[in-house]
């Protein structure tokens, strides 16, 4: 576990130095060199708070590691193909416990959830000052995100930040294209060596148990990320009683609605446009995503259940319900209810977020031809049966 930090360091350090040597590297405007140039040393003084709590529950929370991780449940699917909404239905069954934004940021350690859960209780007592604060402050940061991907703070979120720390968070590609070991990472199953699917796989699973061992090691795990798309089969094998529901979305939209929510955050690090180049590297990654996920499915039947993206919106309950019982799981009272109450508003509710192929470079018959295959094997899934 300790060598993890000093591999991280060596490559934030790499990703620095790329920067500073080529400010102006695929596109990259001068400003926004500049400005990961001067917010890199908080950048790391932030890994470094999470390491220090890793560090001090080695120390008082060793207990931890003792803490089984039972039948968890996994929400995966390409991005921009539901996984956000359905996470979110899901994780108001209180019998599942599931990552909050505010964890992935500031709690990865028991010794860090633990603080600010004492201060958000004393906080509570004083009537919320810095609660209120905190919201405006998310308001006014993650607003512009609101029809792409909500943001706040107690929302339930990707877990795929607490490998931030390690340096294998797919998120920083946005800001460093050129990290190659995350497009690797991407494709865990089939590109890296067992070594470093073990390592990787081995900090995820402390991440869950530091995660139970505060908020209750009786309750089912429950995890969302589109970035695990890559590695279904791994985490089927590190957690043997895990069940993955994934979900899937035509890539005529998909594709354009993952290149368009990543426009804001590549703004914001310098690059005025999505380029060519990481438009189609994302473009490839999402084939590899879809076609991975099918074999996975073909590979560990019973474990593995597709739900397409326009039966969440349209018949959102029968949907769940036929994954569940797909994967032997037993709907619970409170997310029967759940699902009662969110199956007419998902049906009423609309996306403000607009997108098109053609804003990069793109066209119907380039994304039929190039996911060709998708189409063939979702034509074959379980999810279409009766259709």
């Amino acid at each position: 576990m300790w060598a993890m930090p000093l591999v991280a360091l060596r490559r934030y350090l790499s990703l620095f130095l790329q920067v500073l040597a080529s400010p102006f590297d695929r596109g990259r405007s001068l400003w926004g060199a500049l400005l990961l140039i001067l917010a890199f040393p908080l950048f790391l003084l932030w890994q470094a708070m999470h390491w220090l709590g890793l560090a001090l529950d080695e120390v008082f929370f060793r207990g931890y590691r003792g803490v089984a991780v039972r039948a968890p449940l996994f929400v995966i699917g390409p991005p921009r193909t539901g996984t956000t909404f359905l996470h979110q239905v899901l994780a108001r069954d209180p019998a599942y416990t599931t990552f909050r934004t505010w964890e992935c940021l500031f709690g990865l350690s028991v010794t860090a959830r633990k603080t600010w859960l004492r201060l958000g209780r004393l906080d509570r007592r004083l009537g919320r000052p810095f609660g209120r604060l905190g919201a405006r402050l998310g308001r006014l940061i993650a607003g512009p995100l609101d029809d792409i991907h909500p943001l706040s703070l107690d929302d339930p979120e990707e877990d795929f930040l607490c490998l931030m720390p390690i340096a294998e968070c797919f998120l920083l590609v946005v800001a460093f294209p050129r990290a190659d070991w995350l497009w690797r990472s991407a494709r865990l199953d089939t590109e890296l060596s067992g070594k470093e699917r073990r390592r990787l796989l081995g900090w995820y699973r402390r991440a869950i148990q530091k995660h139970l061992y505060v908020f209750g090691s009786d309750r089912t795990f429950l995890s969302k990320n589109a970035s695990f798309s890559g590695m279904m089969g791994a985490v089927l094998e590190e957690f043997p009683d895990a069940s993955v529901i994934a979900t899937w979305r035509d890539p005529l939209a998909s594709v354009p609605s993952q290149l368009s929510s990543l426009r804001p955050g590549l703004r914001a690090v310098g690059f005025k446009h999505v380029t060519p180049e990481f438009r189609d590297a994302l473009a490839d990654l999402m084939r590899y995503y879809y076609l991975h996920a099918a074999d996975v499915e073909d590979a560990h039947p019973g474990r593995v259940a597709t739900i397409r993206n326009e039966d969440l919106r349209e018949r959102l309950e029968a949907s769940v319900r036929e994954a569940f019982a797909r994967l032997g799981l037993a709907v619970s009272p409170a997310l029967s209810g759940t699902l009662g109450d969110c199956d007419a508003a998902s049906r009423s509710s609309s996306s403000q977020h607009r997108y098109s192929l053609d804003e990069f470079g793109l066209d119907d018959e380039l994304i039929k031809s190039m996911f060709a295959e998708v189409y063939e094997r979702m034509q074959a899934s379980p999810a279409n049966a009766g259709r």
